[in-house]
Parts: structure tokens; C-alpha cells; sequence
């Protein structure tokens, strides 16, 4: 809770640096930070420890704690011992003795990733206050940059592709897995934060604890040592996808050409990004895949299978199936389980990935 004015002062502070961050933070028609979002900032950040962060640099920037202890005229082991708690529940984010703020994306999500949090009685309200400023249209934030393109992107199904065509990596589960060398499981935080407030429709149809996190991303959230979070191998991550496809979930990671650090394994229900689609007002939610269901008419015997595994409407049934490009993602769900093999994924160009982002850079 916000204890008086100096905490909520700084936590003012603390948001607006965020302003030109990815995600940035929840802002109402005057660019001042939500009360809700100031709210949800003080169950991390309390008065003293708001003042500690406010030295710290932003992810992916990072500080050395001989300097960070130098800055606050305080003693490192105490310094350290401080730091000790908000470390393990992803509130503050650490690599051996560099520190930093979490960005954006992990304070909206970090309370309900690790079980450091997710065991505790204030993850209720964590739950309840980020569902009040997400809603509330931060989900346009969230989903969709400032130039109006989308954050995330879906990934094609790879045994579906038709291999006449060309594949761009990115957009291949497998190519985007085989180019890590670091790779953390960690629980869907969207599916997560449904089930803490008690309105998970998927319940007992997807499992939590399938989406992944590549590189330093990953390294980061391993090195936590939190019991929700666990180191997996190449091998692992492609098994869990293909359950994740028989299961019907959406695969999506960052919408860049390079530096990719997700994997998530998305439900219509749940998913803050899918939500712009399936939920929310935001066309611009998610990038699609540069692929598009193509059905074999000979083939397709109109059985509808199709139809129920599609989460966006694409697909109509009368003598055979029709796709709808307009709403046609390029998931290739449908085309997962189909029972006469009649639908494959077939390229159709129609977004241009941007170019990635660098990696985090530290400061001696």
C-alpha cells in the first residue's frame, strides 16, 4: 500500500521513467500514472526500498553494487541483505552483482511467474489491481508500439509448413528454439493471473507451466533459483511445444527479427496479447505469421474439426472448408489435427518483422 505522500511521489517518479520503455506504464488522459498501476508499484517497492530502486538503471542496463552502495552511502552486505527479498520475487532483477530495474514486462508479470510470490496472501491483490489497469487500456500499451506495430508476432506450426516455399526462421518454432543456448520454463503468467482470481476458463483444458524464456532472459530468471522456474534443453522445449499444439494453444514471441527472449503458448482466454483479438478493441494486437491455412479441396471432407480449433473465425464449412485471409493468423492450429491432412500452411507476405534490439549492457 502507498504509505504517504513522499512513497507515492516516488513511485510517480519511478513510473514516468518508463515512459519511453517498451510497455512504458499505465497512463490516464493527462499522462499521469493510474492509481491502480501506483498501487500495484507499492506491493513491490515499499518507502525504503523505493529509494533504492529509484538509483537503479533500467534493464537492460545494469549496476555494479560497489556503485549502487557508493550512490546510497550504504554498506554492501546490508546493502545486499535488502536486496535479498525483492531479488527473489523478480521486483528487482540481479546478474551476479549487477542490478537493475525490471522493465515494464516484468513488473506486470514477475508476481505471477514465481512462486515466491504466487504463495503469498498479497498476490490477490496484485491479481485484482494489474486486471483494473491492464482492462482499463493498457492492453493497447502492452500489445502495440507507438508506430502502431505489435509487439508480438504468432509462429506457424513447423510440420505444416509447405517446404516448396522458403522459411523464415523467426517464424519456425523449431529454427527460433535450435538458435538458443539458454532456455527457462516458467509458468504462463496471463494463465496464472486468471487462476489467482478465480475466472480461468481453460482450467483442466491447458496446463500453466508452458512458456519459456531464451538467453540472458532466461539466465536471469534461472539464476533466481525460484521453484516455479527451471532450466530445460532443446529437446524439452520442442516436446512441450508439440503438447502445446495438440492442445491448441497459439504459439507467439517478439516481434523482431533478432534477439527473440519468448516463447509463450497461448490460450484465447487468458492471454493478454491474444485478448486484443479475442476480447479486447485491438486490431494491431499481434503481428501474424507470414503464413496463411491452405485447404485441399479434394481432400476435405467438411468434418469441422477446423472450425472448433480456430480461435479467430477464419474458417466457414459447407462442401469444404473456406479460410477468411483476413482473419486467418497463420497459427496453423487447424492444421494440426486434421484428420485428413487436407489443410497445410502456405506463404503469404503480409508483415515485415523489425529488427531486434540489443542485449543488456552493465556499468562498472
Amino acid at each position: 500500500m502507498i504509505v504517504n505522500e513522499e512513497h507515492r511521489a516516488d513511485l510517480i517518479k519511478i513510473a514516468k521513467e518508463y515512459k519511453f520503455s517498451a510497455q512504458s506504464y499505465p497512463a490516464d488522459e493527462n499522462g499521469e500514472p493510474k492509481e491502480a498501476y501506483l498501487e500495484y508499484l507499492s506491493l513491490m517497492w515499499d518507502p525504503e526500498l523505493v529509494k533504492i530502486v529509484l538509483e537503479l538503471p533500467i534493464v537492460p542496463k545494469l549496476l555494479d553494487i560497489k556503485k549502487i552502495a557508493k550512490i546510497l552511502n550504504i554498506d554492501i552486505t546490508k546493502l545486499s541483505s535488502k536486496l535479498e527479498e525483492p531479488v527473489k520475487r523478480g521486483f528487482i532483477v540481479k546478474m551476479g552483482n549487477f542490478y537493475a530495474r525490471p522493465s515494464p514486462l516484468q513488473i506486470h508479470d514477475a508476481p505471477f511467474i514465481f512462486q515466491e510470490n504466487l504463495d503469498r496472501e498479497d498476490i490477490v491483490e496484485f491479481a485484482n489491481l494489474s486486471r483494473d489497469y491492464f482492462d482499463g487500456g493498457y492492453y493497447r500499451t502492452w500489445e502495440t508500439r507507438r508506430s502502431g506495430t505489435p509487439r508480438t508476432r504468432v509462429l506457424t506450426v513447423q510440420e505444416k509448413i509447405d517446404t516448396s516455399h522458403e522459411i523464415v526462421p523467426i517464424e519456425a518454432v523449431y529454427e527460433l528454439i535450435d538458435s538458443q543456448t539458454e532456455i527457462a520454463l516458467l509458468p504462463c503468467p496471463c494463465r496464472s493471473r486468471r487462476e489467482i482470481e478465480g475466472n480461468r476458463k481453460c482450467k483442466g483444458k491447458y496446463p500453466i507451466n508452458n512458456c519459456m524464456l531464451f538467453g540472458m532472459a532466461a539466465k536471469i530468471s534461472i539464476e533466481s533459483g525460484d521453484s516455479a522456474i527451471k532450466a530445460i534443453t532443446k529437446e524439452e522445449a520442442k516436446k512441450i511445444t508439440i503438447e502445446a499444439n495438440e492442445l491448441g494453444l497459439v504459439h507467439m514471441t517478439d516481434n523482431t527479427s533478432t534477439n527473440a527472449h519468448i516463447l509463450c503458448q497461448c490460450c484465447e482466454c487468458c492471454c493478454g496479447n491474444l485478448a486484443g483479438l479475442t476480447r479486447l478493441d485491438n486490431p494491431r494486437a499481434i503481428g501474424r505469421a507470414n503464413y496463411i491455412s491452405s485447404i485441399d479441396e479434394e481432400l476435405c471432407v467438411a468434418c469441422g474439426t477446423c472450425i472448433e480449433r480456430c480461435k479467430f473465425d477464419a474458417i466457414t464449412v459447407d462442401d469444404f472448408a473456406h479460410v477468411n485471409s483476413d482473419k486467418c493468423v497463420g497459427c496453423g492450429l487447424c492444421a494440426v489435427t486434421c484428420p485428413e491432412d487436407a489443410i497445410t500452411m502456405k506463404r503469404f507476405e503480409r508483415e515485415k518483422i523489425p529488427l531486434g534490439r540489443g542485449m543488456m549492457r552493465s556499468e562498472s
